[in-house]
């Protein structure tokens, strides 16, 4: 945890307000906004070009110069493309620091600016929110006047933006557009709200939790997340915002006795903290709520014309401190005048602009949304405050930021006599599309790099991880070139001497070439295509027998490794004999109790079975325990001598072990669109291993869905057709033979693979073109269902059998499939396997993969709970039809599912609606859902059938009707659904009314 000022907090007032000098908006003309930026050019181009170049380090000396001592006024730049304009940035700030506001179009530009800003500053990688020299301030993310509230880690990054702009000497916010139009809590209001807590001061725990409750703070049994707060008895535990671990307070009476960061897994205290600053968690103070808010809120609910019981009860719920969904439109009733991010501005400020005309056209689009929002809230009767009380107008933001210094940067040249330019190239030209035949994927961008070389440019390899940049050093020295890896941040790696070519560790989103700085940059989305965007944050540890009281909620059946079956009561924070400390509080039959210390947590765990009967307990010291263990014992036995019978007939079909191939592999592997989890690269080792044995394979990859079996499977499957074998991927329905089979050509595209499919969505003509080309070898991976298992389906080389979810085919299905075993590797993906005895019986498992490490999460799925609301409905649906994507509508209702659906077509006519369920005609529900995968529709109104099997990128909005009637796993299956892509998924939990939902 970084060193904070305690300037600000209980005791406090530490935070100036600043008041922002009127003066005029200068307008600027540049080209026009349809030419492009230039493509990279040709070798044969640059001396021609070379005449005119201008370097980035030139321009970087100018503008510091006319910055410095500069209190106001506008230096415009141009020709800035790729990241050129962060790298641009990150040297005026090395000779010029002071806070910097920089402000982009949309939320994607300001996230990836402020990424490569941070990685041509050198910042850790890793480094937490309050550790972080640059921070992304986002605007709220929700559509006006709506009854949504922004996401908990979207409130927090956004009041940790306001603490550093007020309270850290230089700061450096990257922000939006849409940010800086919304209001937000006032400056005064918000330093009153930041608590700063010392080791060994006076503090009563009971004012401290009220504080944070004040605040936005949630209390829970156990805290887990940001925002989650618990007090048990002298210990009060609190995840602030922006810290990486919570935090435990240790209370004697009402002082502060030790602070120390804990584990949230184990709930184990770690490293010892002199102090711990806490942000609020909400941007309005609870008690603002009351009689003197409700009397303004029943004033303009009056206004509005709401109806009497809709009026009553918001003004109750205002009178009753209720914090319901959307109550952050209450902010200009609960404060004389909400702030703006303005108020929040250092005095002597730069703002950046980058792309200012497009950031001038994102604040006129934001207005003209508002008021189309306003203006369907008045015609609906729903409760809104006027918009310009809510949010800045566009003329007052102008005012707001005019007499400050500002530069304003655009990727065309600038038409003005005074501005200033460099020459620069975004590198997507080195994007590869590889025909079949070609060299190999890397050769033009080997190429490439070798003519920087020659040409005395230095080029720089930037990967993600470690692990991309070793592939990418090894990949390229097979073409000749001697990447030299280091780990050195940015700036020390560049001023190392001598003109290596460097292979660095970053997180960089745009490539940029600059041929008069003789420097060019290159991501490895430009060298192995993109990879999705990831939310770093802690790496999820994998399970152990049990290791996290996450994984337990009191009343959870648990199984002790001695003692039986028990239940889980809770924590209890106890002193036994001289040690003081945390026990979990197992009950037995007849009463008894067990209290077992935390840090022997391992011997515990939650109790799962195939049904939902409630289990016997076992009683402390009884037989019955012993008993069961017995049995079990002599069950892994018979196992025992079963596996022994299927190892000895494999040992009798032996087969040519697969040979290493040359790089292609590592290249093939190079182009995954994620970083490998630690137990899916354990699992595609361990097929790499089975398959590089003189003796068939016959594995299982157990993984929960999305964990990346697939993805183990494929690599399997490339390394079959290198060796010059064929590969079959048996699935149990039509509709995941399609979803495969464009997965796989997704992935294999660019290399000589043929992939096919046989299924009853062909023709009996293509069928038949497939099975002879399948029989004469020209077919590599075919994929299909049951059909793959008939007689007529002749392979000229069979090596490889991939089955996904083998517990949905039949027991026919099944003794076919174990009829094939002994002749050819198998590898069976499951995220439900069938009970292990039986198991085993039918598919003689001998080898086991367990993906028990969720992936690096991919971009957070923004989750919001509300009323059903039509105008809700509506926005979510044209927000993500507007940027091309999908939306499942899941109501859990047969009997009027297509009732919803016509009115689905009323609110949303622009909609393609299509309806799916369990009791629709098999081939029927195959085809709607294949229309919706293929974008015919674009709207799905399904029952929970979608819970599980269906992976459709496009599709990142979900409404979940009533879902008060869901149960919490249902919900967590449901959602990831979607957030399978690098767009932001938004899912919206639809209750008839706040008070229906169960506890």
């Amino acid at each position: 945890m970084v060193p904070v000022s305690p300037a600000v907090g209980v005791r406090s007032g530490g935070c100036r307000s600043t008041r922002l000098p009127p003066a005029g908006f200068i307008r600027y003309t540049f080209r026009t906004s349809h030419q492009s930026a230039p493509a990279l050019p040709r070798s044969a181009d640059r001396a021609g070009a070379g005449a005119t170049q201008t370097s980035l380090t030139d321009l970087v000396a100018r503008l510091a110069a006319l910055l410095d001592g500069q209190s106001a006024g506008t230096v415009r730049v141009g020709g800035l493309r790729g990241s050129a304009p962060a790298l641009c940035l990150a040297r005026v700030l090395e000779r010029r620091a002071g806070p910097v506001v920089v402000t982009c179009a949309s939320a994607g530009e300001a996230e990836a600016f402020a990424a490569d800003l941070r990685f041509f500053l050198g910042e850790p990688p890793g480094a937490g929110p309050l550790g972080r020299r640059v921070h992304h301030l986002p605007a709220r993310e929700v559509p006006p006047f709506e009854a949504l509230s922004p996401a908990r880690e979207t409130v927090a990054a956004r009041l940790e933006g306001f603490y550093h702009l007020v309270q850290t000497p230089a700061p450096i916010v990257v922000t939006s557009a849409e940010a800086w139009i919304e209001r937000c809590l006032p400056r005064r209001a918000f330093a009153d709200a930041v608590t700063y807590v010392v080791a060994g001061e006076a503090l009563a725990p009971d004012a401290l939790a009220a504080r944070l409750v004040e605040w936005g703070y949630h209390r829970v049994p156990l805290v887990q997340d940001p925002g989650d707060l618990a007090v048990r008895g002298g210990l009060l535990d609190v995840f602030p915002a922006g810290y990486e671990r919570p935090v435990r307070l240790e209370f004697a009476g009402d002082t502060v006795e030790s602070l120390r960061a804990f584990d949230p897994s184990s709930q184990r205290s770690q490293d010892r903290l002199e102090d711990v600053l806490l942000l609020p968690m909400r941007e309005l103070g609870l008690s603002r709520l009351g009689a003197a808010a409700a009397r303004l809120v029943d004033t303009r609910a009056a206004e509005l014309g709401l109806g009497r019981q809709e009026r009553r009860d918001l003004v109750e719920a205002v009178r009753s401190q209720l914090v319901l969904p959307g109550t952050e439109q209450l902010l200009p009733y609960l404060y004389e005048e909400p702030g703006t991010l303005a108020d929040y501005l250092p005095a002597r400020a730069l703002l950046w602009m980058q792309g200012a005309g497009a950031v001038e056209a994102a604040v006129e689009t934001a207005w003209v949304q508002i008021e189309a929002h306003a203006a369907a809230a008045a015609r609906e009767a729903r409760f809104h405050p006027p918009a310009e009380r809510l949010y800045v107008p566009a003329g007052a933001w102008r005012a707001a930021l005019a007499g400050r210094p500002r530069v304003e940067v655009e990727a065309l040249e600038v038409l003005d006599g005074g501005a200033l330019h460099a020459t620069s190239y975004a590198t997507e030209g080195l994007a590869l599309r590889t025909a079949p035949g070609a060299e190999g994927p890397l050769a033009a961008v080997a190429a490439r790099l070798r003519d920087w070389q020659r040409e005395e440019v230095r080029p720089v390899v930037v990967a993600s991880t470690e692990s991309q940049r070793d592939r990418a050093v090894a990949l390229l020295a097979g073409h000749g070139l001697a990447l030299t890896p280091t780990s050195a941040p940015f700036p020390q790696a560049l001023s190392a001497p001598g003109r290596a070519l460097l292979a660095l560790v970053g997180e960089l989103t745009r490539g940029v070439w600059l041929p008069a700085d003789r420097l060019a940059l290159v991501t490895e989305a430009e060298i192995f295509g993109e990879r999705r965007q990831v939310r770093r944050g802690p790496r999820a540890r994998p399970a152990d027998f049990l290791s996290t009281l996450a994984e337990l909620k009191p009343n959870d059946y648990v199984v002790h490794v001695d003692h039986g079956i028990g239940i889980y009561r809770g924590l209890r924070h106890m002193q036994v004999a001289d040690t003081e400390g945390d026990y979990l509080h197992l009950e037995y039959a007849g009463g008894d109790r067990l209290y077992l210390p935390v840090d022997r947590i391992n011997l515990v765990q939650r109790y799962v079975s195939a049904d939902s009967a409630a289990p016997p307990l076992d009683k402390l010291g009884g037989t019955s325990w012993e008993r069961v263990k017995a049995k079990t014992r002599e069950s892994l036995l018979a196992m025992a001598q079963e596996l022994v019978q299927v190892y000895a007939a494999r040992e009798a079909h032996g087969r040519a072990a697969y040979q290493e191939s040359d790089g292609l592999y590592a290249e093939f592997a190079a182009r995954f669109a994620f970083e490998e989890t630690p137990d899916q690269q354990r699992a595609i080792d361990e097929v790499l291993a089975d398959l590089g044995r003189e003796k068939p394979m016959d594995r299982l990859i157990c993984g929960d869905v999305g964990y990346g079996k697939t993805e183990v499977a494929m690599r399997a499957a490339w390394v079959a057709v290198l060796g010059g074998k064929q590969v079959a991927v048996l699935v149990p329905t039509t509709i995941l033979a399609q979803q495969h089979l464009e997965t796989f050509r997704a992935r294999f595209a660019g290399h000589p693979v043929s992939v096919e499919m046989l299924s009853r969505f062909r023709s009996a003509a293509e069928n038949k073109e497939t099975l002879a080309r399948l029989a004469a070898g020209r077919v590599d991976v075919v994929i299909g269902t049951h059909r793959l298992l008939q007689k007529d389906v002749v392979f000229r080389s069979l090596g490889l059998l991939i089955v996904d979810e083998e517990h949905r085919f039949g027991v026919k299905a099944k003794e076919r499939i174990r009829g094939l075993r002994p002749t050819v590797d198998v590898l069976t993906l499951t995220a439900t396997p069938i009970p292990r005895t039986l198991n085993m019986a039918l598919s003689g498992i001998r080898d086991l993969s367990v993906i028990d490490t969720p992936p690096v999460d991919r971009l957070a799925i923004r989750t919001y709970v509300t009323r059903h609301d039509e105008a809700v409905i509506r926005d979510a649906v044209l927000r993500e039809i507007a940027r091309g994507g999908q939306v499942f509508f899941v109501h859990n209702r047969v009997e009027n599912i297509d009732a919803v659906a016509r009115r689905l077509a009323e609110v949303v006519p622009e909609a393609r609606i299509a309806v799916a369920h369990g009791q629709m005609a098999e081939r029927e529900l195959e085809r709607t859902m294949l229309d919706f995968m293929h974008g015919k529709t674009n709207l799905l109104v399904s029952s929970a059938i979608i819970e599980s099997g269906l992976d459709i990128p496009t599709a990142n909005t979900m409404i979940v009707n009533r879902a008060d009637t869901f149960g919490l796993a249902q919900l967590y299956q449901l959602r990831g659904r979607i957030g399978r892509s690098h767009h932001r998924a938004y899912a919206y939990l639809l209750i008839p009314g706040e008070h229906l939902i169960t506890p």
